[in-house]
Formats: C-alpha cells, structure tokens, sequence
C-alpha cells in the first residue's frame, strides 16, 4: 500500500535549511496497524503528513496503492485522499455548529465515491460507536470521546483502505484513549490499515508493528 524511498523533507527559513525528515525508506503494507512513535520534533507527524497527501517530500519517491503520487497536482492528490485516506486528529476538528451526524457526513460532500444511503450509513456508524443518542447533539455538548468516536466516523464515511490517527488520545484521560485505541484494533482486524502518530510509550501496547522515529530518521522498527 505504502512505498518510500529515501524520503526527505526539509523547511527553509530564509536561506537557512531546517531538515526535518532525513532519508526514509519504508514499506507498509495493506491490512498493518502501525504506531508511529518519537517525541515532539522528531519528524513522525510530518512523515504521516507526506504519507497522507498533505505534504510534499523534499527529496525521495513516494508510491501509494502501487502509483508515484510525485508529480501528482493538488487537485489530483486532494482525490486520493478522499477515496482513500481517512484522517483522525487530537483535536478532532468538527465543526461546532453541526451536529453529530451532520460532521460524519462533511466527506461525502467532497466525495467523488458512490456512497449510497449515507445518511443511514453516518447513523449506523456512530450506533456502533456508542453515539446513537448523541447524533443530533453538536460537539459542545459531547465529552472529548465522544467527539473522538465522531471523529473517527466521519474518518469512516468515505469506506477508507487507510486511517491516519495523529495523537488521537492526545487530548483523552487515559481510559477514553484506551477505549479509542481498542476501537482502532477492532477496526484493523476488519481490514483496515491504520497508522497512529503519538508521543505516548503507553500506546505501543495496540500496534502490530512500532516504527520509532528519531531525529527524522527511522531508528526502531519492530513487528510483534
């Protein structure tokens, strides 16, 4: 599913470079639960960022489901990544003056995918999140899992190959976020290749494979 090839990134700040990625070869395949783990600074969310189409390498070659997305334009990216990728965020990102099944629905309207009957998809996925009577309530009125599970439907809606998780307990007490986790497993054991960014060692624990990232470079990879 994933490809890379001596991936670099570096940002500029004037005429001075700042490397940030240093040189990633990496392949993942369909049906992983990878975590991606390093401290802040580290390099690990803009590597998910390269591999979810919302960056752009420096240097290296990137193959996503067998294609060089390279010379990809915005808008052609921008596609793939509503067909294939489904994002989930600390600060889940929902839009406070929709409701519940409203934000799971917000993909659809980009989506060039047949989803047939998505509003009863939506209600269907946030039943099975727990949420079926929360899908009228909007987030104010949602505790911060409950916005999570949202969140993670709205990820969902679009029948995504891919999730991309970036500290998604981050903003969680410890039991929500291993509640959230658990719900990522189950996920990935329907066939789903899933991806989490975290700082937090605890998390290591749900992953079937533990890349470390150090310094913009891969320094630990381990496949339990």
């Amino acid at each position: 599913m994933i490809r890379l090839k001596g991936i670099k990134k570096s940002y500029f700040i004037g005429e001075r470079e700042l490397p940030i990625l240093k040189g990633i070869d990496l392949t993942i395949e369909s049906g992983e639960l990878v975590i991606f783990m390093g401290v802040s600074g580290s390099g690990k969310t803009t590597l998910m960022n390269i591999i979810g189409l919302l960056d752009k390498q420096t240097e290296g070659e990137y193959f996503f489901m067998e294609k060089n997305v390279d010379g990809l334009d915005d808008e052609n990216l921008a596609v793939l990544r509503n067909e294939y990728i489904g994002f989930v965020f600390q600060q889940f990102f929902l839009l406070p003056y929709l409701n519940a099944l409203e934000n799971v629905l917000i993909p659809i309207v980009y989506s060039k995918k047949n989803i047939k009957h998505p509003k009863e998809k939506a209600k269907q996925l946030l039943t099975r999140f727990g949420l079926a009577e929360r899908t009228h309530n909007k987030p104010s009125q949602l505790s911060g899992g409950e916005q999570q599970r949202v969140a993670i439907a709205r990820a969902l809606i679009n029948d995504p190959d891919l999730i991309l998780a970036d500290e998604p307990t981050g903003a969680l007490d410890s039991k929500t976020g291993n509640e959230i986790m658990e719900l990522f497993r189950m996920l990935n054991e329907e066939g789903k290749t899933i991806i989490v960014v975290t700082h937090d060692p605890k998390l290591a624990q749900f992953g079937k494979r533990l890349i470390r990232i150090e310094d913009g470079v891969i320094s630990q990879d381990i496949t339990s």
